[in-house]
């Protein structure tokens, strides 16, 4: 029996890895269609996948992830098959292991799973075929830095078509036959897009049509030898339409493909394709050509010559070197810093009214200048919670904290009748003060405290790997102990606020009812 090649194809990247992920592993596929037999899982855990990924965002990295299906086609593996057309699960999951085990190896040369990298794979078999999907992450483990295996460029396609061609030859499938005139297409063009819009309805209905047959055409021309550069394609591409960019054709590293808006169209469409490159051989690709008609004709040509074969495997062990080589300095290259939210807050919103409210009530009391000292006092004891990173590591932190709240200074009130009659101007007493500022220093110790738990908490996460997947767990119990305490921290604060705010009320009716034209503390 006849045995056509493996393909693998890179899917278009979704927001989150775990789209891709939730899509592998639903009971339906793109076109919502129930799938005949469920999907087969392999490796991967997509709980701690997932909290990987909000690291990686929160490191800075926005391309978190890549997807991928290695596709075999013609009922491939017929050997698992059972009667109903179901799998043997137990054998294909064996077969597919040493697939996973091969891609690894080739790709993620250096690295070692779960210790470097997370990836998913899992088995569909529902439309007759056996796909081997994936999907990793691209961040390195122990260094919380960005890799990416399969960079854009045509160095790293050839590599991915050496991979392909010797995993079939492996295999014992035929070789793939790429066509040399053949169009990209995007996703939107080559998918049965359910309620799609009207985007999606212009690639399918019309973009890929014309794709199709612009290539038809050009490949007739090409093979009458009509065509033998590239300033011949572009003008026989003009007399059926505009070429854009033709100004920019001197740039390098852009435009290497056709920007053209057909006659009858007011939107451009990319050509990309190896006709379309800057330096695009005409004669080899129409030898290439002749070939593949050759091999379509002799089954005996559809397997790598001994050749061909060497030559594609040293390529590809040169990539797995120089990846290798990469992935061992990106390992030693030390853990990336995170940079810290520290706009972040966690009061729930209820406090946070309050703490409004009491801030709104206190800037009407405190219109005197003598309110606005007080107010100034209040602000500057609770801005010296913030000094608990400083004390000494070698002092008793309660002594620390107790000093530091016996430093707000309370002015002594007039001590005698005397004084008070020379002195026309009212005076708030002594145990008034004391206990306004008493309060708030015991406020100020239990802030502190909390600050210094906090500290610890956050020494603590620092001692471990913010990637390494066995101290996520502990990482995000330790996060979830500090959002707590800044909690408790923010209550706290309000208290604070609106103990200042009752001692200046009280202060102010004294004031009024002594008639009296000035504050004094």
């Amino acid at each position: 029996m006849r045995k056509i090649m493996a393909i693998m194809s890179f899917n278009k990247s979704s927001k989150s890895i775990m789209s891709a992920i939730n899509y592998f592993e639903s009971d339906t596929d793109h076109t919502n269609t129930v799938r005949k037999f469920k999907p087969i899982a392999i490796f991967g855990d997509k709980n701690s996948i997932e909290k990987i990924e909000n690291l990686a965002r929160e490191s800075g990295i926005e391309n978190t992830h890549s997807s991928l299906a290695i596709s075999f086609r013609d009922n491939e593996f017929s050997e698992f098959r059972n009667s109903d057309g179901s799998y043997n699960e137990e054998k294909l999951v064996v077969a597919m292991k040493e697939i996973v085990k091969d891609f690894r190896e080739t790709w993620f040369a250096g690295l070692k799973n779960p210790d470097n990298f997370s990836d998913f794979w899992n088995i569909h078999t529902d439309k007759g075929n056996v796909e081997l999907n994936c999907a990793f992450l691209k961040m390195e483990l122990s260094t919380g830095k960005s890799f990416n295996p399969f960079p854009p460029g045509e160095l790293n396609q050839d590599m991915r078509d050496c991979y392909v061609d010797l995993l079939n030859d492996k295999l014992g499938f035929d070789r793939v036959i790429r066509n040399p005139f053949s169009l990209a297409h995007n996703d939107l063009e080559l998918k049965d897009i359910q309620n799609p819009s009207e985007t999606a309805k212009r690639q399918k209905n019309f973009v890929k049509p014309k794709k199709d047959k612009i290539q038809n055409f050009l490949t007739s021309q090409v093979l009458d030898k009509k065509i033998n550069s590239r300033e011949e394609l572009i003008r026989v591409l003009q007399k059926n339409g505009e070429v854009k960019f033709l100004d920019k054709e001197n740039e390098k590293d852009k435009y290497n493909y056709i920007s053209f808006i057909p006659t009858g169209s007011t939107k451009a469409m990319k050509l990309n394709g190896p006709m379309f490159k800057k330096d695009a051989n005409f004669d080899e690709l129409r030898n290439e050509h002749r070939t593949n008609q050759a091999i379509e004709k002799n089954d005996s040509l559809k397997q790598l010559s001994n050749e061909e074969k060497e030559s594609k495997q040293e390529k590809l062990s040169k990539h797995i070197e120089i990846e290798k080589s990469c992935n061992e300095k990106l390992k030693n290259s030390g853990i990336k810093k995170i940079k810290k939210n520290s706009s972040r807050k966690y009061l729930p919103k209820s406090k946070k009214l309050a703490t409004k409210k009491v801030t709104s009530s206190n800037e009407k009391v405190t219109q005197t200048k003598q309110s606005a000292e007080n107010k100034n006092d209040s602000i500057k004891t609770i801005d010296k919670a913030n000094d608990i990173k400083k004390l000494s590591e070698n002092k008793s932190i309660k002594e620390n904290l107790y000093k530091s709240s016996n430093q707000i200074k309370i002015k002594p009130a007039i001590q005698n009748k005397e004084d008070s009659q020379k002195n026309s101007t009212a005076s708030i007493s002594s145990f008034s003060a004391v206990a306004f500022n008493s309060s708030s220093a015991l406020i100020t110790v239990q802030i502190n405290s909390i600050l210094f738990s906090k500290l610890n908490l956050e020494m603590q996460i620092g001692q471990l790997s913010h990637f390494k997947e066995s101290d996520i767990k502990k990482i995000f119990e330790l996060k979830q102990k500090i959002a707590e305490l800044q909690q408790q921290i923010e209550t706290l604060k309000a208290k604070q606020e609106q103990s200042a705010e009752s001692a200046l009320i009280a202060n102010a009716k004294k004031f009024k009812n002594s008639g009296g034209s000035k504050i004094g503390i």
